[in-house]
């Protein structure tokens, strides 16, 4: 595993020591380190925002169609919230530039990881209904990716590809997660190797990017959760460095 560079550790670990901001707890945002499965998924006509009461066991059998138009709903919101976290590199050019990140698919990806692992710190914490939402965020991102890939004239070893960037996923969520549960040292460390490729960057840079993390799991947290389960969750527009 890549070492942070020591000069680098001190100076981030400085900083956050005076650093004042808000704090996030693994409680205040109901995380556990988890592992994650997918399914397959569709795509539905239903209308986008609306949130559907979760259905019972005896409700999917006696009401079949019912149960697919929830089913259609949730789907149909969870692809809202994920175009939310997958439109985050291309709505905020400045910030992405300011953290000295390049305009390709790498960077594309460790950001909208980011971003859901942020919306999936909430939504563990909702049972039932989270559980649905962050499995159909999950199925989006890898719907998406093979768009992505196609549209880049991949056409070869697509499969070992997604992979490949499957293993990825979850290696940065679980990283992310420990970095929650022990601290900022331990977020700033992931955030470097997933951003930055272990490579000399910028402390004040980092910095930057566990306040911006930060702010995005409380914003989340305090965001009502029929929001959430809606598809009307919005992320804060970070500031460009100075």
């Amino acid at each position: 595993m890549d070492m942070m560079p020591l000069s680098m550790r001190s100076t981030i670990g400085k900083l956050i020591h005076t650093w004042t901001a808000i704090s996030v707890t693994p409680h205040a945002v109901g995380l556990s380190v988890r592992s994650l499965h997918s399914t397959c998924t569709a795509k539905s006509n239903t209308t986008l925002g609306q949130e559907l009461p979760y259905p019972d066991g005896l409700s999917k059998l006696l009401n079949p169609v019912g149960y697919l138009k929830w089913k259609m709903n949730v789907i149909d919101n969870a692809r809202a919230n994920y175009e939310h976290c997958s439109a985050q590199f291309e709505q905020q050019p400045d910030f992405v530039k300011s953290l000295g990140l390049d305009e390709s698919f790498q960077g594309w990806f460790s950001m909208t990881i980011l971003h859901v692992w942020i919306l999936n710190a909430r939504l563990r914490g909702e049972g039932a209904n989270g559980k649905d939402m962050k499995q159909e965020v999950f199925n989006h991102i890898w719907l998406d990716v093979e768009i992505k890939l196609h549209q880049a004239g991949v056409k070869t070893r697509i499969s070992q590809i997604t992979s490949g960037l499957l293993d990825s996923y979850y290696g940065q969520t679980l990283a992310y997660d420990e970095g929650i549960y022990y601290g900022d040292s331990i977020l700033a460390a992931a955030l470097w190797r997933n951003f930055f490729g272990g490579k000399d960057v910028n402390a004040v840079q980092l910095l930057k990017l566990i306040e911006y993390t930060r702010r995005q799991l409380v914003h989340v947290e305090q965001t009502s959760l029929d929001d959430i389960l809606s598809g009307k969750f919005q992320f804060l527009p970070a500031s460009p460095l100075a």
